[in-house]
């Protein structure tokens, strides 16, 4: 197989999905000189596949593989939208990618065509295979900016809105309850000390949380 380690890993934070396992954003591969003494030509990798798996060291295998993601072209640069999974291994990878101890990521493609422009080799042509979390790229440039699990973005920023939403939740079923008329204590205490009333609010207010999965 002829394949080739090169990327600018730059994993981004995401603020919008739906998997809970965490999701990454990655510059897959930028026209820059690599540690080889070649460019990766932009868009070499067109027509680009629909999914890519992402794996350990370019393990290339079920047993290292640790995610996948949809790659496209923004302007020269290849980028790829992903997934971790949610087995331990994939969650290791996660963590230490998330505590900036994994920084880089790196290419691996196959049927590369050379040609030499101005005493360089650029790769003009080849297929996509996969990408990799790695700790020693090919490009120099490959930095790992920055990376943030979908759950902790949506839970930040999701927070204030669930308050308002409980608030108001727990004001209208308050306001189904109807206006006290006897202050007459019940002959019967309600359980810890509280009133009918209170307690058919309580749950109320309980349902209504579970249903709204908060």
């Amino acid at each position: 197989m002829d394949n080739k380690m090169f990327a600018l890993g730059q994993v981004k934070a995401v603020d919008d999905g739906s998997d809970p396992n965490g999701e990454f954003e990655v510059v897959l591969s930028a026209p820059t000189l690599d540690r080889d003494g070649e460019v990766v030509d932009a868009k070499v990798f067109e027509p680009l596949p629909d999914h890519i798996t992402f794996d350990i060291d370019h393990g290339m295998s079920t047993a290292t593989t640790v995610g996948s993601g949809v790659p496209r072209y923004e302007g020269d640069l290849l980028v790829v939208r992903g997934t971790y999974s949610s087995i331990p291994r994939a969650q290791e990878v996660r963590t230490l990618v998330r505590e900036g101890h994994i920084r880089t990521t790196s290419v691996a493609f196959m049927g590369a065509q050379r040609e030499q422009k101005d005493g360089v080799t650029h790769i003009t042509k080849a297929e996509l295979l996969n990408g990799a979390f790695v700790p020693i790229p090919s490009n120099r440039q490959a930095v790992v900016l920055s990376a943030k699990s979908y759950a902790e973005a949506v839970e930040k920023a999701a927070a204030p809105d669930l308050a308002k939403r409980v608030a108001t939740l727990e004001e209208q079923v308050k306001s189904l309850l109807p206006a006290p008329t006897d202050t007459t204590a019940p002959e019967t205490p309600a359980p810890a000390g509280k009133s009918p009333a209170s307690v058919v609010t309580q749950a109320r207010i309980t349902l209504a949380r579970a249903l709204l999965d908060i």
